[in-house]
């Protein structure tokens, strides 16, 4: 049972980390690439703070999909508009 609280808490103070990484991260047109820089920025994090409650590869996984979410909640409460994408200098 400690184990799911800890996974838990983990997901439950990654989310608005998700968010963030993907508001700074954002480009228009370019969210394949902005998932990758959201999923290598977690990785990045979950290397630096030495997470042992859950392998690094499902992290992974469930960010994705997490991503999915947001972005589509993002969009469809107007946050973004869709549209052409913007060169990024």
């Amino acid at each position: 049972m400690a184990k799911i609280m800890e996974i838990l808490g983990l997901f439950v103070g990654l989310i608005p980390v998700v968010i963030t990484f993907i508001k700074q991260f954002e480009t228009p047109g370019f969210g394949a690439e902005k998932k990758k820089a959201v999923l290598e920025a977690i990785g990045l994090l979950y290397d630096h703070l030495g997470i042992t409650a859950i392998a690094k590869d499902k992290l992974l996984g469930i960010v994705s999909g997490l991503c999915d979410i947001i972005v589509a909640l993002l969009n469809v409460v107007g946050w973004w508009k869709v549209g052409n994408p913007t060169v990024s200098i």
